[in-house]
């Protein structure tokens, strides 16, 4: 997964605009330092990876600074087990999984816990179910020429069934595509949604509905014959989804009608009196995942 810092540390604080016909110099404040966070924890039978870091400057184009000296703890509540992370490098805290067993289970209670020169930051996260897949299917793009969605090349865009249980609770997904094991991860693959659509699915007469566009299209990204097309569901949080749409508004902010840049919100919480903050976001997920081979 590329790291949801990636996009994050260019939100962290406002910038300025001028444009007047005099010269005029402005010096930028640089700002608070602050801990960034990046905890988004599944269970995959792989190792699990916590991304912990400094912010950037407002126009810095080097990666952000890791922090090597944090103590990373995750405790199953619902168990009343706990999960060190250890520091491996670039900022990243693994936890090893050991005889492929996963430490996170749907419905339980999570906290996780970074401590920092005697400081210790904190986030609750619930663990939600997610969907069900019921296949990917591979659609062959217009090859004619002229027209909507034609190309020259050939090409293949994948198409997503899946289903989510309907009843009171709302479920929120980020939907992750691959190509080959790849990951798309441009802005328009941040691809999340509520019950499978654009909004909460109450009171209807079935046990599950499909998921529909435009978070069934998988960004539409192409893929070419012998590609495998691979797709993951991830049960996020309703705060982790808001992350997400708020993320995504901030990167397509632009144009005549910009809107003022704002700070993304975090659900880590920083103790009263703690000299630096911490943001970012923690999530526990259940995933789901099939592939498509293109022929």
């Amino acid at each position: 997964m590329k790291p949801i810092n990636n996009f994050l540390f260019f939100f962290l604080s406002l910038f300025f605009l001028s444009s007047c016909e005099d010269v005029v110099q402005i010096k930028l404040d640089e700002g608070s330092e602050l801990i960034v966070i990046d905890a988004f924890i599944n269970d995959l039978r792989i190792d699990q990876k916590i991304k912990i870091t400094k912010n950037n400057s407002y126009f810095s184009t080097t990666n952000p600074a890791p922090i090597t000296n944090a103590v990373v703890s995750l405790k199953d509540l619902t168990l009343n087990t706990a999960y060190s992370f250890n520091y491996e490098n670039n900022g990243n805290y693994v936890y090893q999984l050991i005889n492929s067993d996963t430490i996170a289970k749907t419905n339980h209670q999570y906290e996780l816990s970074v401590s920092l020169n005697g400081i210790t930051y904190t986030s609750m996260a619930n663990q939600k179910r997610s969907a069900k897949i019921d296949s990917v299917s591979a659609i062959l793009r217009d090859t004619r020429g002229g027209g909507f969605g034609s190309t020259k090349d050939p090409s293949y865009l994948c198409l997503l069934f899946a289903k989510d249980k309907t009843d009171r609770n709302a479920d929120y997904y980020w939907i992750k595509t691959y190509k080959n094991d790849t990951l798309f991860s441009g802005s328009r693959d941040i691809n999340v949604c509520i019950d499978g659509t654009g909004g909460e699915v109450y009171d209807v007469n079935v046990d599950s509905t499909a998921f529909t566009p435009p978070s069934a299209f998988l960004g539409f990204n192409r893929y070419n014959k012998n590609d495998v097309c691979k797709v993951e569901i991830h049960s996020i949080s309703k705060e982790s989804y808001f992350f997400f749409i708020q993320a995504l508004a901030q990167i397509n902010n632009g144009g005549l009608f910009a809107q003022t840049p704002e700070n993304i919100k975090t659900n880590i919480v920083t103790p009263i009196g703690a000299k630096t903050k911490a943001v970012g976001q923690f999530n526990m997920a259940t995933v789901v995942s099939a592939k498509k081979i293109i022929k």
